[in-house]
């Protein structure tokens, strides 16, 4: 088996990985593994925007309170408050590298602002933030040249030394398994989304992250905690495509079938309610009026601000027939953001020595039950950096390792009907409202797929039936997570704790 050595190996090429990547090469030569290109993630598709307390009526504290509020008593606060003291400082990283943010008429950031938040604090580029984010931070990791970056790279296993993380094995086309060994390694593979039939993530969001810490003994925490976004669009040539918290920001309101503002009867915040009770309430209403959607209505916002604000979501309407500055954009809730994964200390370190964690991937405590809008960028860079300050400490001295077993995996045609299934199963019975009965339900048959996969695993390696084990792991973690929630609180609500 082929092998390379490197001071520090990323997995995953988001903007979490990359920004470790980029501060960790002061100290060392980096390897970056990603399963797809450069920049295939979910930074990519962030529309909103990145929190920051940089206005003149804002204050840190004031993004602490909100991000507290967001999280329904389940933050950890030294966590919360790193980020946002932090929050200033990584918008200014990012400006220096060349990421272009939207300004005002006296030449300041224009801010934006999203449910949860008590004062304008997005900085933005138009509708597509992430893709800016990633454009510049994917650039300068091309011009490091202590940098080196293989793309189409699965991972199939973290090594492991005497009870120590001290590297991975991946396998690429054309290439077979490569072991890359590396004085820490760090995990920033994004999230779960693909364990749902309905979700804003890219293809690659499969949790691969997840299953590799949990099999090498790392904490897993929060999986229970899903984030759905109240507004992706609700059209069969565009399904999934998220319309950006801004927009409700700007003053676009939300109406039923009978054209009815119905925010009012669930929250005196109205469309700026955190993301988990807008979510709930319109799936309340739509089950209430037996519909299969609602309505986002800006009609009543100016169509130059609209072309200007939100530049991607008027075009892509545009040419399915929808425009926005005179219909109503028909919506429904889809999976987004996993608030749970490989739990952290305040430096990214996980409880595997050698392993480090950032970004979606991560449970580091910023988002407790519930992520306030626009913190997932600022948490990946700030996570990223207090771990590349602190992996200079690791041994320098890596041990020899004993190469790793060939992959097995599961026939594609069998793994196609397992995701499916599974798919299926996580949105009916672990989606927006659960059941104690519809969660143990979920949990038998997750457990049953896990056996048939590994029992029936003979054929060469197939990323998309690894990736499908790794949706199974993923789905037994919430599902169990929710099971062992006894409260309904923020993003988790099972019907009968009401009872």
């Amino acid at each position: 088996m082929k092998k390379e050595q490197t001071d520090f190996l990323v997995i995953g090429s988001g903007l979490a990985g990359l920004a470790f990547a980029l501060e960790a090469s002061k100290h060392g030569k980096v390897v970056v593994l990603t399963k797809a290109g450069v920049q295939d993630s979910n930074t990519s598709w962030a529309q909103g925007g990145i929190a920051a307390a940089v206005g003149e009526s804002d204050d840190w504290r004031l993004h602490e309170e909100d991000t507290l509020i967001a999280g329904a008593g389940l933050c950890d606060p030294d966590a919360v408050r790193m980020l946002v003291q932090n929050a200033p400082q990584a918008i200014e990283w990012l400006a220096k590298l060349g990421a272009r943010f939207d300004l005002g008429a006296s030449n300041e950031l224009d801010l934006g602002r999203e449910g949860g938040h008590s004062r304008n604090r997005i900085v933005h580029h138009a509708d597509k933030t992430g893709w800016e984010v990633e454009r510049a931070v994917s650039a300068a990791v091309r011009a490091n040249p202590n940098i080196v970056v293989y793309q189409f790279c699965f991972v199939t296993d973290l090594l492991m030394s005497g009870g120590r993380c001290v590297g991975a094995t991946g396998t690429i086309p054309d290439v077979g398994q490569v072991m890359f060994t590396a004085r820490a390694t760090m995990v920033a593979t994004g999230g779960v989304g693909k364990v749902y039939d309905s979700t804003t993530n890219p293809r690659v969001a499969t949790g691969d992250g997840v299953a590799l810490a949990q099999k090498v003994g790392a904490n897993i925490a929060n999986m229970e905690f899903q984030q759905f976004h109240p507004t992706t669009l609700h059209h069969p040539q565009l399904s999934g495509f998220l319309i950006t918290e801004a927009m409700r920001g700007a003053g676009a309101t939300l109406r039923n079938h009978n054209g009815r503002r119905f925010m009012f009867d669930y929250d005196s915040r109205l469309e700026l309610a955190p993301r988990d009770v807008v979510a709930r309430s319109i799936a309340r209403e739509m089950q209430k009026l037996e519909t299969w959607c609602v309505y986002l209505d800006p009609t009543h916002l100016p169509s130059e601000l609209l072309q200007e604000e939100f530049p991607t979501i008027w075009k892509r309407l545009s040419e399915i027939g929808l425009l926005i500055d005179r219909d109503w954009i028909p919506v429904v809730p889809a999976q987004h953001y996993s608030c749970g994964g490989v739990v952290t200390d305040l430096n990214g370190r996980t409880n595997v020595p050698g392993l480090y964690a950032s970004g979606e991937v991560s449970c580091t405590g910023v988002h407790g039950a519930n992520r306030l809008a626009s913190n997932s960028l600022l948490e990946a860079i700030v996570f990223s950096f207090k771990a590349a300050e602190v992996v200079q400490a690791e041994p320098t001295e890596v041990p020899e390792v004993q190469e790793p077993k060939s992959p097995t995996c599961l026939p594609e045609n069998e793994a196609i009907l397992l995701r499916h299934a599974l798919q299926k199963l996580m949105s009916a019975q672990a989606g927006i409202f659960r059941t104690t009965a519809g969660l143990q339900e979920a949990s038998d048959k997750i457990a049953s797929a896990l056996t048939q996969y590994d029992t029936q695993a003979t054929a060469g390696f197939s990323a998309y039936s690894a990736e499908t084990r790794n949706l199974l792991i993923n789905a037994q973690l919430i599902v169990n997570g929710a099971l062992a929630r006894t409260e309904n609180v923020g993003l988790h609500y099972n019907a009968d704790l009401d009872k």
